[in-house]
């Protein structure tokens, strides 16, 4: 595994009554930078269902992320978007960038989880500020881990190319199957990621998503704890949509 000195910039989108104010604060989560590429608006029947996750406090510090359900009752989300937001919390990952939340989601087309490959097409889905979900589009490129970051000293940290905005946190990367692959969690200026022999990446932008198939086995626990203290059965379709292996936590 490859290791690289760099700083994060989370995807909450955040917005302050005084406009002069949100630069500001747009610093001190990582700096301006809205995005990292052309996004576009994703067209409802082509498109998974991910929800808008308002955070902070209405009329004062306001914010948004994104979330993708998964059952009728669960969503997954990035752990920095759930600890600013009103969902209820199942459980957060102890290590990595990944919580699950409650969720009233009545999903018609349960996602589907699967794998990705080095060098496959990856496409990304979130919410702007609108609430309308938004899409990029590139490829899986390598698993790296962040010297120094809180979340991905310990964790895979999945790069793609493929643009993505702030607001998109919590969001999914999904592989051209149309499966749900990780989390879209962080997004890096390639100008001040090196790794740590000091070689630049090869690639024109780093955004960052957490494998799925990483926190595999965390995942499966907490969704079979969730529904044995709800007194329900696991659903179907979730029990039926395991990937063909299971690596990490």
């Amino acid at each position: 595994m490859v290791s690289v000195k760099l700083t994060l910039n989370v995807l909450i989108s955040y917005r302050k009554i005084r406009v002069i104010l949100t630069c500001i604060l747009a610093n001190v989560l990582g700096g301006c930078v809205l995005s990292n590429g052309p996004t576009s608006i994703a067209k409802l029947d082509q498109a998974p269902t991910i929800h808008y996750e308002f955070m902070g406090v209405p009329l004062l510090l306001q914010g948004f992320g994104s979330s993708v359900p998964i059952t009728d009752e669960l969503s997954l989300t990035a752990a920095h978007v759930a600890r600013g937001n009103w969902a209820t919390v199942v459980a957060y990952h102890p290590q990595c960038d990944i919580a699950l939340i409650k969720s009233d989601n009545h999903l018609q087309h349960p996602v589907k989880f699967g794998l990705i490959y080095v060098n496959e097409p990856v496409k990304t889905y979130g919410s702007d500020v609108l609430g309308r979900t938004i899409t990029g589009k590139g490829f899986y490129r390598i698993d790296l881990t962040f010297t120094g970051s809180r979340y991905f000293s310990h964790c895979n940290a999945s790069v793609m190319d493929a643009p993505i905005r702030k607001g998109m946190s919590g969001g999914g990367a999904f592989n051209d199957k149309g499966e749900l692959v990780g989390i879209i969690a962080a997004m890096a200026d390639p100008r001040d990621t090196h790794l740590v022999s000091g070689d630049a990446l090869p690639y024109k932008r780093l955004s960052i998503f957490l494998s799925l198939n990483f926190v595999r086995n965390w995942l499966d626990s907490e969704v079979s704890h969730f529904y044995k203290q709800e007194n329900k059965h696991v659903p179907k379709l979730w029990a039926m949509s395991a990937p063909t292996k299971h690596v990490g936590r």
